[in-house]
């Protein structure tokens, strides 16, 4: 090695920069698959999920007694996992069904795990809710 090699100039091919992903990613022309050429096969978890997480339809339903009979309405709507709201107004005249009522109500709240409030102060109103619902007191 001499002086004057280092002032040569060398025959060295540059350096080849390899190729940044973001060009190869652009530069590929190949066209992305469309949503008609694949074809979903709806897996047996996916529908079993869709099922469980599908959001139950409950109604408020507003039951005014006037004697034992409409009982079995307010106990189909709690089966049926609704809401019920009841009117007891019609057997303020006669107390002796109302308690009777009363007593049958509370059981049958309590048979089903709900839970019942009194809902006006001037009126006697029931609102009786399902098991999965809970007042907060």
């Amino acid at each position: 090695m001499g002086l004057f090699d280092s002032l040569k100039k060398k025959d060295i091919k540059p350096a080849v920069k390899p190729p940044s992903i973001k060009k190869e990613v652009t530069g590929q022309k190949t066209p992305a698959p469309s949503r008609t050429d694949v074809e979903v096969i709806p897996v047996e978890e996916d529908v079993l999920a869709k099922e469980l997480v599908k959001p139950q339809l409950r109604y408020l339903h507003k039951v005014t007694i006037t004697s034992y009979s409409d009982l079995e309405k307010v106990s189909k709507e709690l089966q049926d996992g609704n809401i019920v709201l009841v009117d007891l107004t019609p057997l303020e005249k006669r107390p002796d069904v109302l308690e009777k009522v009363v007593q049958q109500i509370k059981g049958m709240v309590s048979a089903l795990d709900g839970q019942a409030a009194k809902v006006c102060k001037h009126e006697i109103k029931l609102i009786l809710l399902p098991s999965d619902i809970k007042i907060a007191k």
